[in-house]
């Protein structure tokens, strides 16, 4: 006869996932701090059981969320948490170090996001993480109204610039789609292995391996060849107006690449700091390098030439 334990097990920590969830849909503030735990109960139960009964666990958390949120509610846990949650929980198992088990979740974290978008397009004829210029103009024009109406007559043309800033966001948000999904498969998949690992620590569960200090990021010079290929891939488009196949992989690589190239960049920063006993101020550093453009360009320059020169292991005297 087979231990029922691991199936009750498996069970009872997706539907905790799966009470998390429902938490961060119905609660404003408390729901964030759900949404960030939620896939906690998952990566356990990777961890602890197979990947049979982490699919079964899963499933049923799945239908309790239908139950309680309709059927779109249970697509977005299944497909939005349990893929990537129990993922995290196998590739833990399999991988002993953490960049392993982040690169492969990065991948099962997009593709989770790819088939949700898939599925829930398909059953609602909606896509959930499409992106409507015509609908975001439309709300800019309601609240430059707004804003204009408190700020008096000289609001509108001071707005001006603003205004002809984010239409031009607007045109360019749509053709950038692809790399603003794979950031946030990335994202996604580093903030619940974080905080999985923080909340598995203070429970004294099996620990997942330890992210390596963002002031030793480091990534490979063949980055520099996918910023070559970003940049020539334009001019090697045929489509209509400069905007064909070609076109558009140049411009979501180039996007993907410089995010990594700043990354490095801000790595580096934070090493020095460091080094100097400024470590305190790394997060004002971090927050003015992201707030102004021409510090985050100067920031991945120094990524790219970090690349060749390894500023960090050549130290400061």
């Amino acid at each position: 006869m087979h231990d029922p334990r691991p199936l009750v097990e498996s069970a009872l920590l997706a539907a905790l996932a799966a009470v998390l969830f429902l938490i961060s849909s119905a609660l404003p503030l408390v729901g964030v701090v759900a949404a960030l735990i939620c896939p906690t109960p998952l990566v356990v139960l990777g961890l602890r059981h197979s990947l049979r009964h982490a699919i079964l666990g899963t499933g049923v958390a799945g239908i309790l969320t239908v139950i309680f949120s309709g059927p779109l509610g249970g697509l977005f846990f299944t497909l939005g948490f349990g893929v990537l949650g129990v993922g995290l929980g196998v590739l833990a198992k399999k991988y002993d170090h953490a960049e392993e088990i982040l690169l492969y979740g990065v991948l099962v974290s997009l593709a989770s996001k790819l088939l949700l978008m898939g599925v829930a397009t398909a059953v609602t004829g909606i896509n959930p993480f499409s992106v409507d210029p015509d609908q975001m103009r439309l709300t800019m024009q309601q609240a430059f109204d707004l804003v204009g109406g408190w700020g008096g007559q000289g609001a509108p043309a001071a707005l001006e610039p603003v205004r002809a800033q984010m239409e031009a966001s607007f045109q360019i948000i749509p053709l950038i789609f692809p790399a603003l999904l794979v950031m946030a498969g990335a994202l996604d998949c580093w903030l619940s292995y974080a905080v999985s690992a923080a909340v598995l620590q203070r429970l004294g569960q099996r620990r997942l391996p330890p992210i390596p200090l963002f002031d030793t990021w480091r990534f490979p010079r063949s980055l520099v060849w996918a910023l070559l290929a970003s940049l020539v891939f334009p001019l090697l488009d045929g489509g209509g107006e400069g905007r064909g196949i070609l076109f558009r992989a140049g411009i979501n690589l180039r996007m993907v690449v410089t995010m990594l190239f700043l990354l490095q960049g801000m790595a580096v920063l934070g090493a020095f700091l460091r080094r100097w006993r400024w470590g305190k101020l790394r997060w004002v550093a971090f927050f003015l390098v992201m707030a102004f453009p021409f510090l985050s360009q100067g920031a991945t320059v120094l990524g790219i030439a970090d690349l060749w020169f390894d500023f960090r292991a050549r130290g400061v005297e």
